[in-house]
């Protein structure tokens, strides 16, 4: 079991927590946003598990160059937000992209601060080290170029009121049996980014992130799939009278205040690769309201790009259907937070939305939410709060208090999902979707008593004799881990807090101890179990006949016979070893290049290949040996590990290019076994072009051959 983390700090919204897939937590707390990455612990030790064995690095937001974002100066009452530009830009959202997306394929962080301008960050260079790498907002202008001055609509429809990641959408996966390695789109997805601007429009905006030297100055690239502009209604606000004055600034006003997109579920198409719909929940006003969204991916030209990539068609309208059957439920009036939870194989998609003192749970049947069916009608539950407090509970006084956090915990294994939930109030709630849909009650996470335990400490430490109250700030999941954001108060005083006192706690529970795939300690939080060794897989592929395609650069034949020694002095399958020696007998005939001791050593146990002499260097097919940078001798084959020339000087082998390292500050290392690999784009940076293949090796396998692990660039 993790132990408590506590951190100097206040959060500054709801859902003030969140956790990537990579095992990082993030903290909205004001002007800056603290991440907590787990510390690798190579032995082991008794220290307790707290703060200090956490990398917590604090990032200030709230920054922008004039590139970034242009100086707003008052405008028309109607396009002008007094409280967003007279704030400091204080975190109000933040969430972690799915993996995939960022740097050595992890997550990107998206933060939204109250100036209403949505930007990504990622981890540059050392440990602790982050940087803004993109602003969404500059995407919804017409021209994606931020003028000198922003004014009326243009500035409406850059401002980003609320935002969501959808689910990542995959390409289908090579059929079994198939030697092509499955592409990055199958493995990772397409990463979508659903938001609602001031205009009262919903866009679809794509994020990829480019690849080569180009990624060092510009890492993303956004492009605007689709934008659904919301109807007006008249019953936005239930509570105010609508002919009132006030009942007309209300409905004028009203915002996208919260938005969340559902799974995808797949739909027929035969003119495209892939199809799916989803549907996206967004709170307007007061009212829930449904779209409908269809993505299609059709492949695009494999000559354009390296490696083969997919166009996007994207339609988004209103779910019609749903909102007809969801209207017939009570008109209270809608708040957010949503959150949507469901399981492969259930019938129903769940989705639970917050309101007044409770939430609203609304079960919709999948031929509902894909589109097949028409009359399938919604389940709905209104949910008190007061109904989950017993008396003797002290959250029962505060069941008034809103619903601050939820999540949604998936057990892969037994494929069932619960949804938790937490209030301001102290409230902690879970409940399965089977127990939903049976009509169960709400139960007590044990997330919850590690949460009364803390408030338990904190008050026997001032001796408040009872009277004190943990708040819950944010709630988040990871492999079956949940984690809960709290601060803790008196409640029969005025509480006076400076900014060097403000402390908040984030504490950990296993909801399922019977899991094998929950993290137990701290070294496990962000440990990749693999399915198999990937590096004869990554040799094979080399010496595949696809890659003969590309042989005609010679950057790409000494990528080709560096695997081929590889495979020959570390291979143990004689399958490797018949493709290692019909590639040097190849390589042979199409460079001239003498390969006789290659090939010979094909039949031996264990072979060696020795260093080339000078004169080899200058006859034909010389290009495909390497060479010391240091005294120009040749380098022997007697690893696949390292490389040593005669006089000595020894080097790292790139455990998947198996070329050596000879320079510094252009490798990257795995996260889990410490492997060093080439990192691809600092090498196309300072040497420039290396070959297409090099491209495609690097971007097929993007994450550790040995273990699955991910990259980091420093150890």
């Amino acid at each position: 079991m993790l132990s408590p983390v506590d951190l100097s700090l206040f959060p500054s919204c709801f859902d003030s927590l969140a956790w990537s897939a990579d095992g990082e937590l993030a903290v909205a707390a004001g002007e800056f946003v603290h991440i907590a990455t787990a510390k690798n612990q190579e032995r082991p030790t008794a220290a307790p598990q707290g703060k200090n064995q956490w990398h917590v690095t604090r990032i200030r937001v709230n920054y922008f160059t004039v590139a970034e974002w242009p100086l707003i100066f008052p405008q028309r009452r109607d396009d002008f937000s007094v409280a967003a530009e007279l704030s400091t830009s204080t975190v109000i959202g933040l969430a972690w992209s799915p993996p995939g997306l960022a740097r050595f394929r992890r997550s990107v962080l998206a933060v939204l601060t109250s100036n209403l301008v949505l930007s990504l960050w990622e981890p540059t260079g050392a440990k602790g080290q982050w940087a803004r790498v993109g602003v969404v907002n500059h995407t919804l202008l017409a021209s994606q170029h931020v003028p000198e001055e922003l004014d009326g609509l243009d500035l409406r429809n850059s401002n980003i009121r609320s935002f969501a990641w959808c689910p990542p959408l995959l390409s289908p996966t090579p059929t079994s049996g198939s030697e092509e390695p499955p592409e990055a789109e199958s493995r990772w997805g397409i990463h979508v980014l659903a938001v609602a601007n001031d205009s009262n429009e919903v866009a679809l905006i794509q994020v990829r992130r480019v690849v080569g030297a180009q990624a060092l100055s510009r890492p993303y690239q956004f492009e605007k799939l689709a934008v659904h502009a919301l109807s007006g209604t008249k019953e936005r606000f239930a509570m105010a009278c609508p002919e009132s004055l006030l009942g007309a600034a209300l409905q004028l006003k009203s915002r996208v205040t919260s938005i969340s997109c559902g799974p995808w579920l797949p739909v027929a198409n035969e003119h495209s690769v892939v199809s799916a719909t989803t549907v996206i929940a967004l709170v307007y006003g007061t009212q829930l309201r449904f779209l409908k969204t269809t993505m299609a991916m059709s492949e695009s030209d494999p000559e354009v790009k390296v490696v083969p990539r997919y166009e996007t068609t994207t339609e988004i309208k209103d779910h019609q259907p749903l909102a007809v059957s969801f209207a017939k439920r009570t008109s209270q009036p809608m708040k957010g937070p949503l959150k949507w939870f469901q399981t492969n194989q259930s019938p129903v998609i769940g989705l639970a939305v917050g309101q007044p003192g409770g939430l609203v749970t609304v079960l919709i049947p999948r031929t509902l939410y894909d589109g097949r069916s028409k009359t399938d009608p919604v389940k709905t539950r209104d949910v008190l709060f007061s109904s989950l407090a017993t008396e003797n509970d002290e959250v029962s006084k505060y069941h008034m208090e809103p619903l601050s956090a939820m999540t949604m915990i998936h057990d892969p294994e037994n494929d069932t999902c619960s949804l938790h939930l937490g209030t301001t109030g102290g409230l902690g709630a879970v409940i399965s979707l089977d127990q939903l849909v049976a009509g169960g009650s709400f139960e007590f996470p044990r997330w919850h008593q590690v949460k009364e335990d803390l408030r338990e400490q904190f008050d026997l430490n001032r001796d408040l004799e009872g009277q004190t109250i943990a708040r819950v700030w944010g709630l988040a999941s990871h492999r079956g881990m949940s984690a809960v954001l709290l601060s803790r108060h008196p409640t029969d005083m005025v509480e006076y807090q400076v900014a060097s006192g403000e402390a908040t706690t984030i504490g950990f529970a296993v909801e399922n101890p019977a899991s094998t795939s929950a993290p137990q300690s701290l070294e496990e939080l962000s440990l990749v179990r693999p399915d198999h060794n990937r590096w004869e897989a990554a040799i094979a592929f080399l010496l595949s006949e696809k890659t003969r395609q590309h042989e005609g650069e010679m950057a790409n034949q000494k990528i080709i016979y560096a695997a081929a020694c590889c495979a020959l002095v570390g291979g143990q399958s004689e399958a490797i070893r018949g493709q290692a020696r019909r590639t040097f007998e190849h390589l042979a005939a199409i460079t001239g290049a003498d390969l006789s001791e290659e090939i010979e050593g094909c039949s031996m146990k264990s072979p060696e290949i020795s260093a080339k002499s000078t004169d080899s260097f200058r006859q034909s097919g010389a290009h495909l040996f390497e060479w010391c940078d240091v005294c120009d001798a040749g380098i022997a084959w007697n690893s696949a590990k390292e490389a040593q020339c005669t006089n000595g000087h020894l080097f790292a082998r790139c455990r998947l290019s198996s070329l050596a390292i000879q320079e510094p500050g252009i490798s990257k290392y795995c996260s889990v076994c410490r492997a060093e690999y080439l990192d691809e784009e600092l090498v196309a940076a300072s040497d420039g072009h290396q070959g297409s293949l090099f491209g495609i090796l690097f971007e097929t396998f993007d994450t550790c051959v040995l273990c699955d692990g991910k990259f980091q660039g420093r150890v």
